[in-house]
């Protein structure tokens, strides 16, 4: 029986060991295929693509199948007279060949490499609804002459070229599609425009819309030769019924399932609070709202790096960057900061201090103050302009049902991990003061507008003072403004 488990690379890939393939019955399952998987696809009535997927060990060894590209980068495609391809009975011509190769699964943390490979078959004659076309191997110098390619002409199959929203539509807002593929070494697709897009529901297969596709060539590109130049538009945006459907092209196939729902956008946005919670720094991750869990992260203290006599490796650290020179940038008329006592702002803080809150970065955990004070921009500016979100209490965060804004509880998440990183004297001279949130309309994040006794800020912050649109207000003791400017600048 041959063993479809991967072990290291001993893989036949369609050239041996697993003689007859692994054949993708269910393109749109979420698992991602093994090597060794292939099929057939027709993109339209006269071209094919034959998609195998496989791998290689580490360089300087190469693919282990499919081995089409040479070390320039140049394609070596096998000859038209080494394929075969029969539609029905009928034997029809190969007009050319064309080959696309990219990475499908490249995990970081066990290697298990996956590379999805397209060959493309531009036939002499089309295939007609409802016909079966076969492609064989005839010399078996690519893939095993029992391993045939087979597919059958169904105008409503899934087709790679048709790009729709999947997380769906809003009835009353644009919508629109794209229409195009990329065929490697053989360019742009050729799109059958000339008879439209049509929407049918998902379930009964009727038509409930027409619509014709609009040329949309992209612009910007200072290379040849320029990409997306045969993509075209399919707009819908006239048709506003709530419902599941599918965007049809006669002779390319069909789209994946989406949905026209007024639930859409609150989808999209309990989607994005989660993607927020998901970074918080400090807290952990627990369920029902996330499967990803983790303890509480980052909770011990930080150590501000002075004397520089205890701390060589950082400050060794930041006089190798300092020396480098970077052309892009603008001279740097201030002194080269390679060492404690070339700072222009001196620290104030000493030992450790508490820097837990926050959100991780988009791809690790770092935090950087400007990116804290754009992000409570970004949240609170939403809760001011957009009608009805700065009431929005629903968004699946552990605050939610609390009877307060979740946009403004998440900003002040971030908000007090930036009040922690203030010197202590930058402000009023009496030690860190705290921030207060609330929107243009002075919606306070607590009710009453005051902050609870518990709370560390209690005493420190004036409840009706806010964050601005510009960028984060602190205000101290003595209720002073700083305005944005002044903020980025202490911050």
């Amino acid at each position: 029986m041959c063993n479809r488990i991967i072990t290291g690379f001993a893989l036949g890939l369609l050239s041996g060991g697993c003689a007859a393939g692994l054949p993708i019955t269910n393109e749109l399952s979420l698992a991602i295929p093994q090597p060794g998987s292939y099929q057939l696809r027709i993109l339209a009535p006269d071209l094919l693509e034959l998609y195998l997927i496989n791998t290689k060990p580490p360089n300087p060894a190469r693919v282990d199948s499919w081995d089409f590209v040479d070390a320039a980068g140049s394609p070596q495609l096998p000859v038209a007279q080494d394929l075969a391809v029969t539609i029905g009975a009928q034997t029809v011509a190969i007009q050319s060949l064309g080959f696309k190769r990219r990475v499908l699964y490249a995990p970081l943390k066990q290697r298990d490499l996956r590379i999805g490979n397209s060959l493309y078959l531009q036939l002499a004659a089309p295939i007609a609804e409802g016909q079966t076309v076969q492609v064989n191997n005839l010399t078996a110098a690519h893939w095993p002459t029992n391993s045939p390619f087979v597919a059958t002409m169904d105008p409503l199959r899934f087709s790679p070229a048709l790009h729709v929203n999947e997380v769906g539509y809003a009835p009353a807002f644009p919508k629109k599609a794209m229409v195009g593929y990329y065929l490697g070494s053989s360019g742009e697709m050729n799109i059958p425009a000339s008879s439209g897009f049509k929407l049918i529901d998902a379930k009964t297969g009727a038509q409930v819309y027409q619509g014709s596709l609009v040329l949309r060539p992209d612009v910007g590109y200072s290379y040849t030769p320029t990409p997306y130049q045969k993509v075209y538009q399919a707009d819908f945006g006239a048709f506003t019924n709530a419902g599941e459907y599918r965007l049809v092209v006669p002779g390319l196939g069909a789209s994946l399932p989406f949905l026209i729902d007024d639930g859409i956008a609150l989808a999209f946005a309990r989607t994005y609070a989660l993607g927020l919670y998901h970074q918080r720094c400090g807290t952990n991750n627990a369920l029902p709202f996330t499967r990803f869990t983790h303890g509480p992260c980052h909770a011990a203290r930080a150590g501000i790096p002075s004397p520089q006599t205890s701390f060589a490796f950082t400050w060794n650290t930041v006089s190798n960057y300092a020396r480098q020179i970077n052309s892009n940038n603008p001279f740097q008329t201030a002194p080269l900061l390679t060492n404690e006592s070339a700072q222009l702002y001196p620290f104030v803080n000493q030992g450790t201090v508490e820097v837990s809150g926050g959100h991780h970065d988009a791809g690790d955990y770092s935090k950087y103050t400007i990116n804290s004070a754009a992000l409570i921009h970004y949240l609170v500016f939403a809760a001011d302009a957009f009608t009805g979100v700065g009431d929005l209490d629903n968004l699946g965060i552990p605050e939610s049902g609390d009877g307060r804004s979740d946009l403004l509880e998440e900003a002040k998440w971030e908000a007090d991990f930036l009040a922690k990183m203030r010197e202590r004297d930058q402000l009023s001279g009496e030690g860190a003061t705290g921030l207060a949130i609330s929107d243009q309309r002075h919606r306070p994040i607590w009710p009453g507008g005051r902050v609870p006794k518990a709370h560390p800020l209690r005493g420190r912050v004036h409840a009706r003072r806010r964050i601005g649109l510009g960028g984060v207000r602190i205000i101290p003791r003595h209720r002073r403004r700083f305005v944005p400017s002044e903020v980025e600048r202490l911050v």
